[in-house]
């Protein structure tokens, strides 16, 4: 009898342990974002210095309203630049790297009062790192910024790999 009662508790915790997700497993997620920065420091402290950042906000399909600061040189040991892109279920960041530069006509001047000329780049980001949900996290994400005016827009997609 002892030894039934041994096989039907093997056999129940064999099928429990079956039954349990693979948390080891990754889960990666094709996500959209679009972000608007303004290219001049706004009065609600999003992004009081614009003298070695942008600052933004938008969207990250699927995972809803996001802030962004794009801090120049700070990634790739001085050599990209670093995106933080602020979610309600965590932080990403990404090393940025801005290639094929574009400017209709020729490039005009970057001093004041011609801030931004119109202009257009091809982004490539890399997931280094996250917080939250993000946490462990890499992917690389791909797309455009086109500056006209006052305003960059900025949109990158790709897949995200989340850590655990």
């Amino acid at each position: 009898m002892r030894k039934l009662v041994l096989i039907g508790l093997l056999g129940v915790l064999l099928a429990a342990f079956s039954a349990l997700p693979a948390s080891a497993t990754p889960n990666t997620v094709s996500v959209r974002m679009t972000f608007t920065e303004p290219v001049m420091a706004d009065g609600q402290a999003l992004c009081p210095d614009l003298h070695d950042t942008n600052c933004g906000r938008g969207v990250v399909h699927p995972y809803g309203l996001a802030d962004e600061t794009l801090a120049f040189f700070a990634g790739c040991g001085g050599a990209c630049d670093f995106r933080t892109i602020n979610l309600p279920e965590g932080s990403l960041f990404t090393d940025e790297t801005a290639s094929d530069f574009s400017c209709p006509g020729a490039c005009g001047s970057q001093s004041y009062p011609h801030v931004n000329p119109p202009f257009r780049a091809t982004l490539t980001d890399v997931i280094v790192g996250g917080t939250g949900i993000f946490a462990g996290a890499t992917g690389t994400l791909v797309g455009t910024v086109v500056g006209a005016g006052w305003h960059g827009q900025i949109e990158l997609s790709g897949t995200i790999t989340l850590g655990s």
